[in-house]
């Protein structure tokens, strides 16, 4: 049944995402949110509320080691808001550069304070590598990636190379380089029909250039004590699942050196057969770029505290829908082709279970009853086996899955 039901994903945003009043709401209705901000900034020795809520510090917000452990905690206190409302864990989650280490407490990898003092260092690090190296960032839009990187190679020499940084949709990028280099590949990439967005701040994140901020990290992180995952985590350097806790400080050293692999990252999701995806802390830009990836992921934002209910209405069946979605495994198993010549086989496979979960719905709608959770998964198995048992081709066998569960998650 576990490779039947639609996953869910939580997805946590990296720096460019914070903003002044970031997850307020969540702060003055969550007393659990209140002492995360407040744990946080005990071990930070600032006062992260104030310098998150005043208007007043907007560039004390935006300095990059204040940045990341803002985020990080904002993130993470949206995290707790989650576990304590919709009752249930998430089947993956994953972040986008710094997003990767709020996944990873998130899933139980890295303990909150550990993860606070490990990102205020990492910001440390990034803030000394940008003073000291000749390089930055741009974003690329409106070209495909593998064009992009053909020109990368094209025009930076063998000594003042521009990487690809990230991989965010087929047709949006980063890229990162020295400064030289960069505006040589900018105005090609402009001549090819991109559009390219410097951004202030930045450094050669995300690049080879980072490689001794990288082996800085390393030495940060093997400090610390990691935890075996309780959720799957996906790593930004890999797309791949973390394999254990001993995986944490090479994907994590390597993340800072190596381009954010985001769209093979999502392709894996929906291979893994996720169909809802929610971004756990402040602005939607995950939201965006999952949908630019694909169309089989339902994505949500959750940035504020008044959208709960609408979330929970959006992307959970509970009892009072189950059993609608029972009357949609009738529909389903009694109207696709059937492509099985075999009377028998279809007499045995199809007809009897068809009749038996009939009759269950009928029962139920009679007597107004909330299935059970056994009763609505017995329903869902009945349609994969008369899927199987009509031959019903394995592309279209996802698709008539999808239709019964109409990208929610079951949760009875």
């Amino acid at each position: 049944m576990d490779n039947v039901l639609p996953k869910i994903a939580l997805v946590f945003p990296g720096v460019g995402s914070q903003h002044t009043m970031m997850v307020k709401s969540f702060y003055e209705n969550s007393e659990a949110v209140r002492s995360t901000f407040e744990e946080a900034s005990e071990i930070l020795k600032i006062n992260l509320k104030e310098i998150c809520f005043s208007t007043d510090l907007k560039d004390e917000l935006n300095k990059i080691e204040i940045s990341q452990v803002a985020l990080l905690v904002a993130s993470l206190a949206v995290y707790r808001t989650f576990e304590s409302e919709f009752g249930f864990l998430p089947d993956y989650c994953l972040g986008h550069s710094l997003g990767e280490y709020s996944a990873l407490c998130a899933s139980g990898i890295i303990n909150f304070s550990d993860a606070v003092e490990i990102v205020k260092q990492r910001g440390r690090i990034i803030k000394e590598a940008i003073s000291s190296c000749d390089g930055t960032m741009m974003w690329v839009i409106n070209l495909d990636s593998n064009i992009v990187e053909e020109t990368c190679m094209e025009i930076s020499g063998d000594n003042d190379r521009v990487y690809i940084s990230a991989y965010d949709t087929p047709t949006q990028c980063s890229i990162s380089g020295n400064n030289g280099s960069m505006m040589k590949v900018a105005q090609e990439l402009e001549k090819k029909g991109a559009i390219v967005f410097p951004l202030k701040m930045s450094g050669p994140f995300h690049s080879p250039l980072m490689h001794k901020a990288a082996e800085e990290m390393k030495s940060v992180l093997r400090q610390f004590k990691f935890n075996p995952p309780k959720i799957p985590v996906i790593s930004n350097y890999s797309a791949l699942p973390y394999t254990d806790e001993n995986s944490v400080v090479e994907n994590l050293t390597r993340q800072l050196e190596s381009p954010i692999r985001w769209t093979q990252s999502v392709s894996y999701l929906v291979d893994a057969g996720v169909r809802v995806a929610i971004e756990i802390g402040p602005k939607d830009v995950l939201k965006f770029l999952i949908k630019k990836n694909t169309s089989l992921i339902e994505a949500f934002s959750f940035n504020e505290f008044t959208q709960i209910d609408q979330i929970r209405d959006s992307v959970v069946i509970g009892r009072e829908q189950a059993l609608a979605l029972i009357a949609r495994c009738l529909k389903i198993a009694i109207s696709t082709k059937n492509c099985n010549n075999d009377t028998n086989t279809y007499q045995k496979d199809v007809v009897t279970p068809y009749k038996e979960i009939e009759a269950l719905y009928l029962e139920l709608r009679e007597k107004k009853l909330y299935p059970e959770k056994e009763q609505v998964f017995k329903a869902v198995q009945m349609v994969v086996s008369v899927l199987d048992a009509k031959k019903t081709p394995i592309d279209l066998r996802r698709k008539k899955l999808d239709q019964i569960f109409q990208n929610k998650i079951l949760s009875i």
